[in-house]
């Protein structure tokens, strides 16, 4: 079996399964949901006939559970919030970099009895979506009705780490009139501080690959949704990568609140596997403050 037949089996089918059951969940109807999927309505129907977790048995082979949440989360934001097109450029490029970064050979060897030294999936090469995922993850801040709450005073960025480095907007995020607003596209080392930040964590924890952040709020809520905690004081920018790198040692954070100090304003870094998952989790964090 060739390597992108053997995607479809064992990422891309199953994914539909999960999409389809937490789409008709939200309401769709199985014609909506086979166009966004890309099959018909009887198709969809069949999906439905297998209950949700036969399908994340399946993606559990080869992704563990939270990223498989984390993917399941940014599709449907993705699906809500952009375009189809955008959805299926997110879905694809993750199939591909599941190939070309060789994370399922090993089952690919075990079920279809594949050379051991079989690599030809590493000539893939990956178009960078780094800039692509930061202005995306920006819209979804956009349209998210209490995100500009979230904005400190120092402003605020969304920083995602690429080949061509740690990619970020230029001056920052902003608010005007209720809107967020930036200037100018995203573009590598735009953003010093975080970007500093966000490579060392990323040595500790490869999979963290985004950061942004916000306004030091609704730490109760959060903790109720997100793996989250807490550091400080932080008396210059220096302490505050300290802090937060040092709880990354032993543990994985969706949110680090930072308490702060002399002339260093209180904050909280949201983190994720890529700027559309860190965009999804400060939406989610909005909510709070409309519970408050």
């Amino acid at each position: 079996m060739l390597p992108f037949e053997f995607v479809v089996e064992v990422f891309l089918s199953p994914l539909k399964g999960i999409l389809a059951h937490e789409l008709t969940r939200r309401g769709y109807s199985q014609s909506r949901i086979g166009q966004i999927l890309g099959i018909t309505q009887p198709a969809v129907s069949v999906y439905l006939k297998n209950p949700k977790s036969y399908y994340e048995e399946k993606l559990l082979k080869i992704i563990d559970r939270h990223e498989l949440q984390s993917l399941v989360n940014v599709a449907i934001v993705l699906i809500e919030s952009t375009t189809v097109e955008e959805f299926l450029r997110y879905v694809n490029n993750y199939a591909v970099t599941l190939l070309s970064s060789l994370r399922i050979c090993t089952l690919h060897r075990i079920r279809h009895g594949v050379s051991p030294t079989c690599e030809i999936c590493r000539d893939l090469q990956i178009y960078t979506e780094t800039s692509r995922n930061v202005e995306l993850g920006f819209e979804i801040l956009k349209r998210c009705q209490n995100c500009y709450r979230l904005i400190p005073k120092v402003l605020s960025n969304i920083v995602e780490l690429g080949l061509e480095g740690p990619v970020s907007f230029p001056g920052r995020i902003y608010v005007e009139n209720r809107q967020l607003v930036v200037r100018g596209k995203p573009r590598p080392h735009a953003s010093r501080f975080l970007s500093k930040l966000l490579i060392e964590v990323n040595k500790l924890q490869p999979g963290v690959k985004a950061v942004a952040n916000i306004a030091y709020v609704a730490e109760t809520c959060v903790s109720e949704k997100f793996r989250s905690t807490t550091v400080g004081p932080s008396n210059s920018e220096d302490d505050i990568i300290i802090n937060i790198t040092s709880v990354f040692r032993s543990n994985l954070y969706d949110v680090v609140y930072d308490k702060g100090g002399s002339g260093i304003e209180p904050n909280a870094y949201v983190f994720g596997s890529n700027a559309i998952e860190v965009a999804t989790k400060i939406s989610e964090i909005a909510k709070c403050l409309e519970a408050g």
